[in-house]
């Protein structure tokens, strides 16, 4: 959590700004910082909201703390292991899926965990979308489940 704080304070710091537009902050931290990829990018921005770092007023994003009390060095650059962080929407949505799978397969759900979690290894995917890899297969309808696993991820 720290690391995402990191980043999104410098990304202002350099901005010079106290709220972007949600684009300029995709844009920032892919084009300017050359941190990600788009995808990747916006992903951050998900994870900045979700964990309350970030908020949004009318497509304005403003940071959720105080940049300037926060030292990051210059050339500052996040891993990509910033995106993995788990937030409670992130742990809502797959525990859904997997509550699914449980309902329709009736197997407890250490063993549905760990069949999504071998999904996630194969296809080397984001957890919520082994879990709906998973799903699929054992003949869940998982069209619910998709604009919660886009947004999750940062697609429109």
């Amino acid at each position: 959590m720290e690391e995402l704080r990191d980043a999104i304070a410098l990304l202002f710091k350099r901005k010079g700004r106290d709220e972007l537009s949600e684009r300029e902050f995709v844009l920032s931290a892919s084009m300017d910082m050359h941190w990600f990829p788009p995808r990747d990018a916006q992903r951050l921005l998900q994870l900045g909201l979700e964990t309350k770092l970030l908020e949004s007023q009318g497509g304005a994003i403003r940071p959720a703390f105080d940049v300037s009390a926060v030292e990051v060095p210059r050339d500052y650059i996040p891993t990509s292991a910033i995106l993995d962080i788990s937030t409670a929407v992130s742990e809502d949505v797959f525990l859904r899926i997997v509550d699914a799978i449980v309902a329709k397969t009736k197997t407890d759900r250490k063993s549905v965990i760990a069949s999504v979690n071998a999904v996630q290894e194969k296809l080397d995917v984001e957890v919520e979308v082994a879990a709906l890899v998973a799903a699929h297969q054992a003949g869940v309808d998982v069209t619910s489940f998709l604009p919660a696993v886009k947004s999750r991820l940062g697609m429109p």
